[in-house]
């Protein structure tokens, strides 16, 4: 069991210096870092998976968001680019939270 600290840390860590170098905002939104998780390598890939996805659609002035609260954890990005119909159904069908529509935010939650 590891704490979520340990897993986010080093992510963000390298979303930063990609941000930066993009001039995309970013926000760390986590209620409790020291979260014990019990499969810590589902939790990175998600956050991993779909900060590629948030920054393959975010341009300069979009912001990424990545959140924590309880078990559910997000990756949120401001792009005007919303993820298409075939992605939201395939996340949707493995078990995600998908909120996704053009001029507002793209949300992907995944709970445990």
């Amino acid at each position: 069991m590891a704490k979520l600290i340990d897993i986010i840390s080093p992510i963000y860590q390298d979303l930063l210096k990609k941000c930066e170098r993009r001039k995309i905002s970013v926000n760390l939104d986590i209620q409790d870092l020291t979260l014990r998780v019990d499969d810590p390598e589902k939790i990175e890939k998600f956050y991993t998976t779909e900060i590629r996805r948030a920054l393959k659609l975010c341009e300069a002035g979009d912001k990424i968001t990545l959140s924590q609260s309880g078990t559910r954890f997000s990756v949120k990005n401001s792009a005007n680019t919303a993820l298409d119909a075939d992605t939201v159904t395939k996340l949707r069908a493995d078990g995600f939270e998908v909120r996704a529509r053009f001029g507002y935010d793209t949300i992907v939650t995944l709970n445990i």
